[in-house]
């Protein structure tokens, strides 16, 4: 004689898989928020680290001096006119 429903185990199981599923849904949701979270939490800890940095007083740099080059003055042809680059000082 039949003891229930012939799709029974069949239906119980989908019904195990389906729990499952939504419960490494849900734990996969929380990871990925988790990462989220941390990481904008490093990106803000940087942004007030580099506005720190960038406020405190520092020494203004010395002016390197020029290097000359010479293996260009002697080396270049004299028909040519040299273009010398401007200098952006500030």
């Amino acid at each position: 004689m039949q003891q229930g429903h012939p799709r029974h185990k069949q239906l119980s199981r989908a019904k195990h898989e389906m729990y499952l599923h939504r419960r490494y849904m849900f734990a996969k949701k929380i990871n990925e928020g988790m990462h989220s979270f941390v990481n904008g939490v490093r990106k803000v800890m940087n942004s007030v680290v580099d506005a720190i940095f960038s406020t405190l007083d520092t020494e203004p740099l010395k002016e390197k001096p020029e290097i000359k080059d010479i293996y260009s003055g002697i080396h270049s042809p004299k028909g040519l006119i040299q273009i010398v680059p401007p200098k952006f000082n500030k």
